[in-house]
């Protein structure tokens, strides 16, 4: 699958996608009996009786507010800004098992899984969500101190949760720490050599450590007993208690367990090996994504078999271009760029 920076779309254009509602409202204490564009009417829940309920789905306050809640198999989202462009009603599913980068959603889906809580000290935000049903994970940025208008989660990445390590190694301090150890008569020989040999297969030692870090981080991440798990700007230090650094010295050097713990108190004093090694958390674009995902993703925002196919062929997986398909196709090149504007409507709107 091919990523772009620019999938997210043009943000201008996403404002106007949004199903705007007429002008005349008939108010009760609870409801709003609104009269859409099409002629037809909706019973609008207020946000009062929603909350008095408890059966918000998403509430955010910026140049008024919008709420949401569920009714059927939908998510019923009001925006009730001070402009008439934010003053909309919108239905959306209530559950997605498949969603595309770029796309633009106005409340989290009820069978997805909080994950991980990325923050920033902007207040700006990321979060990671799982879809069990066709076990990828999502990252999608949370907006903040934003007006209503632009006030969606959008799909930054679809993928694998990966936990990897993002830490450093101080090896320009380990032959001072030689040099020490061996000018004090009480340290075992075997320990300077063993010294000795990590400097000269440091190389060696760093790769196995940072394979074992990434083979375990993300169990030790998740294994909390709560989620979601809040990092810090992309990185975490999920270690409950300290990493075996020891296991990659043994290996690698071959070392006895009297000697692998010298030599560990001497270079974890000096940090040369981080003990608690901080990893990166993200999502890894494309991995585990299951056969026909971004066609069941195209059909949950309800694009039509001919726009998938043209949109994906040209635009999402990028294998030729709009006139070359459309003389495969046998059909105007505007017809083709007319589908996939549609699809990019859907997926913003």
């Amino acid at each position: 699958m091919r990523e772009s920076n620019n999938q997210i779309g043009d943000e201008e254009e996403a404002k106007s996608n949004t199903e705007k509602s007429g002008t005349t409202e008939s108010n009760t204490a609870n409801t709003c009996t609104e009269t859409m564009t099409d002629g037809g009417t909706e019973t609008i829940r207020s946000r009062t009786e929603v909350k008095m309920h408890n059966d918000d789905v998403r509430y955010y306050s910026a140049d008024g507010h919008l709420y949401a809640y569920r009714e059927g198999d939908e998510h019923i989202v009001v925006s009730r800004g001070r402009e008439p462009r934010d003053r909309w009603t919108k239905r959306v599913p209530a559950e997605r098992d498949a969603v595309l980068t770029g796309e633009h959603l106005w409340t989290i889906p009820d069978n997805w899984q909080h994950r991980v809580k990325i923050t920033f000290e902007t207040g700006s935000g990321y979060a990671v969500y799982h879809i069990p049903e066709t076990g990828v994970d999502v990252l999608v940025s949370v907006p903040s101190y934003t007006q209503l208008v632009d006030a969606w989660y959008s799909v930054k990445r679809v993928g694998t949760l990966s936990v990897t390590y993002d830490d450093e190694f101080a090896w320009d301090k380990l032959e001072d720490i030689i040099e020490t150890v061996r000018e004090r008569e009480q340290v075992d020989g075997d320990v300077v050599d063993a010294l000795e040999r990590l400097h000269r297969r440091r190389r060696s030692v760093e790769k196995h450590f940072v394979a074992s870090v990434n083979m375990y981080a993300k169990q030790a991440l998740l294994c909390r007993d709560h989620e979601p798990i809040t990092v810090r700007q992309w990185t975490a230090d999920p270690w409950i208690d300290i990493f075996h650094a020891g296991d990659s010295l043994e290996e690698v050097l071959d070392l006895d367990n009297e000697t692998k713990d010298a030599v560990v108190r001497h270079i974890s004093d000096r940090g040369i090996i981080p003990l608690y090694p901080t990893v990166r958390v993200d999502v890894e674009s494309d991995e585990g994504i299951p056969d026909g995902y971004e066609i069941r993703a195209m059909s949950e925002i309800g694009a039509p078999p001919a726009e998938v196919v043209d949109y994906l062929i040209t635009e999402y997986y990028d294998l030729m271009s709009q006139d070359a398909w459309a003389g495969i196709r046998d059909t105007e090149e505007d017809m083709i760029l007319k589908n996939v504007g549609d699809v990019k409507k859907k997926l913003s709107s």
